[in-house]
């Protein structure tokens, strides 16, 4: 089985091989990163707990919303009731997210770079990257419209000094509330502009189609997406989510066979590999399908003899058929 650097050789090789011109200094592109929502977040979260109503400040918040924060409250519909009620039942949590800005500066060098590395491979030539807006709104992870990539911080909020009475849920797998650190960053901004690239080659309504026709929004559609969106970013860049996918290799099999009987299946008809966790396995990491999606697509990568209209595939998978055709190569992976 090849490793990863022999995949990401392979990449470069093609890139030379087919005398396509790459841009290597990051310094040279100029990246956008906004944090706005979360200084007035800071504004906000003062006001209230200096008496101030907390529905009332959140509110204003929300009206002075930067677009990537506009777009995101645009899909998932949250009200200033439910963000408000957050901040006073976690005070705690919410103060130590408040200069979370300034630990995000920290990584613009890393990201700015995994972004020029993206725009390295042939068929993203000549694209522009979007702007990365990051906000405070307790709906954790990432999005991306025309707007730009979209990142609510609160989904990193894990840390060593948050308070366990604040969360009577626990944190998973404890309990149900899923929160990384903030060092994976780097890779959610990454994975989600590959999503942006996904969209784009796609077209609209074909990207949306496996979240909107309830038939196609199988465990087998979101593994290819989310884990085409992560291989893609593992060979371009070497980030990754470690602590999910150190566990899954460890398990690949195990796993493969879990998701067999289930791929087909609605993705809400089978918690656990996207949302939620495991009733009966609750030492797996949180949305393991990504990972078992990311060897799916790997593999395939692998077993391709062209490496570019391979990697050309993942970015165009919005069919059934074309989801299948990953299945039919890495179904014999584990073949006697």
């Amino acid at each position: 089985m090849k490793t990863i650097t022999e995949i990401r050789a392979l990449l470069i090789f093609c890139l030379i091989t087919f005398c396509f011109p790459v841009e290597v200094n990051a310094q040279e592109k100029k990246y956008t990163f906004h944090y706005e929502d979360i200084e007035n977040f800071r504004i906000a979260y003062e006001a209230i707990q200096s008496g101030s109503d907390a529905v009332e400040e959140i509110r204003k918040y929300f009206g002075k919303a930067s677009p990537g924060m506009k777009g995101w409250l645009d899909i998932y519909g949250l009200k200033p009731e439910r963000l408000a009620k957050e901040v006073v039942n976690r005070p705690k949590f919410y103060k130590n997210l408040l200069h979370t800005d300034k630990e995000i500066r920290k990584y613009e060098k890393t990201i700015s770079e995994a972004y020029t590395r993206l725009l390295e491979f042939p068929p993203l030539k000549g694209q522009t990257i979007l702007p990365t807006y990051y906000f405070i709104l307790w709906s954790g992870g990432g999005s991306v419209r025309p707007a730009g990539s979209m990142i609510s911080v609160d989904y990193f909020g894990l840390s060593d000094t948050i308070d366990p009475s604040e969360f009577p849920e626990g944190i998973f797998p404890k309990g149900r509330i899923p929160l990384v650190s903030l060092k994976n960053i780097p890779h959610v901004s990454l994975h989600e502009m590959v999503h942006w690239f996904q969209r784009h080659f796609q077209g609209l309504d074909n990207y949306v189609s496996i979240y909107r026709n309830k038939e196609q929004s199988t465990l087998l559609a979101y593994a290819i997406r989310e884990g085409g969106a992560e291989m893609i970013t593992r060979v371009l860049t070497e980030l990754e989510d470690t602590k999910r996918n150190d566990f899954g290799r460890k398990h690949e099999q195990e796993i493969w066979e879990a998701f067999k009987p289930d791929m087909f299946k609605n993705v809400d008809e089978a918690r656990g590999w996207f949302s939620g966790a495991f009733p009966d396995k609750r030492e797996w990491p949180f949305q393991i399908g990504y990972y078992m999606g990311l060897e799916i697509t790997q593999y395939y990568y692998e077993q391709a003899r062209d490496k570019e209209a391979a990697l050309e595939e993942i970015f165009n998978a919005y069919k059934p058929e074309q989801f299948r055709k990953f299945i039919d190569v890495y179904s014999k992976k584990f073949e006697d």
